[in-house]
């Protein structure tokens, strides 16, 4: 029997078809919300179904991470929203899962295609040891230390080429903009290509082990860059600001200290993510009422 973690992104769902429907407050957005539950839905319906898993948590990770509805979810799953301090930062305790399923992903920054990024659009590209780097390798990486296997990988044609390009082994299933079937068919695709994921057995830890340098270039110019440099002591060229580690895991909690926060709230993480969880409840809250409002399901 199999426990299976979802990260789950809302830029490669069903629902997003236009840059807007990723902001926060908008109905555009309300309606995102309401497909990337309903793609999880279509997904772990057919996952219990195998009568192979136990166990399937889901982990919000777009903005606030307060997206999906839990009123819509299935109710067997495990929905994990806002962030958490650790074990692992942002995703938070990761022991005991098997299974990495990243659904509704994009691709990485510094690429072509819809919404692409890495954490977040502040970045105009990330490169590791020369190579765009991608939010799949990060997130993988980062919970490898837990025994966790990426397994299937969901979102844009272009995102599902480059994760193929670092774990060649998952099975994946695009979804581009704008939508090349009706949302009812690319959910089964999708439910069906995790299934296959799953009883092929081909999932293998991403360690990301090997060495290198993580170069950050910064959308916002020369001085933001430099600000950023000189806050975490950190290289900087021009808009690029470098650093080297000795694993991608490294490059995850180094990226996520320049991407989100400053030294100031690395030191009082816990009491930042209280006051920025409760932020993503409220905004939550006045999805839930714009849903009823205007009667989305």
């Amino acid at each position: 029997m199999q426990s299976v973690l979802i990260i789950a992104d809302i830029e490669g769902s069903t629902g997003c078809g236009q840059p807007s429907d990723s902001q926060l407050f908008n109905d555009g957005w309300v309606r995102a919300c309401i497909d990337q539950t309903f793609d999880i839905n279509a997904i772990v319906e057919k996952l219990f179904a195998t009568g192979r898993v136990a166990r399937i948590k889901v982990k919000d990770f777009h903005r606030t991470g307060f997206n999906i509805f839990a009123d819509q979810l299935d109710d067997r799953v495990e929905l994990s929203q806002g962030y958490a301090c650790g074990p692992v930062v942002g995703i938070g305790d990761c022991s005991g899962f098997d299974s990495l399923f990243l659904v509704g992903l994009h691709a990485a920054s510094g690429s072509e295609g819809f919404l692409p990024h890495t954490l977040t659009s502040r970045f105009s590209a990330i490169r590791f040891n020369g190579r765009l780097l991608t939010e799949a390798e990060l997130f993988s990486a980062s919970v490898a230390e837990s025994g966790v296997k990426p397994v299937f990988f969901s979102g844009e044609g272009l995102a599902c080429q480059q994760v193929l390009g670092a774990m060649p082994w998952l099975k994946t299933y695009a979804v581009d903009k704008p939508l090349r079937l009706p949302k009812e068919r690319l959910r089964e695709g999708m439910a069906a290509q995790a299934v296959e994921a799953l009883e092929a057995g081909v999932g293998q830890i991403f360690t990301g082990s090997e060495s290198g340098t993580v170069e950050v270039l910064f959308r916002d110019g020369v001085d933001v860059a430099a600000k950023a440099a000189k806050a975490w002591g950190l290289v900087c060229k021009d808009n690029k600001v470098s650093f080297n580690v000795d694993n991608l895991n490294q490059a995850y909690r180094q990226l996520i200290e320049i991407a989100y926060l400053t030294p100031f709230w690395n030191r009082h993480l816990k009491m930042g993510l209280k006051f920025f969880n409760f932020w993503g409840r409220l905004t939550h809250a006045w999805a839930r009422r714009r849903r009823k409002l205007n009667q989305l399901s």
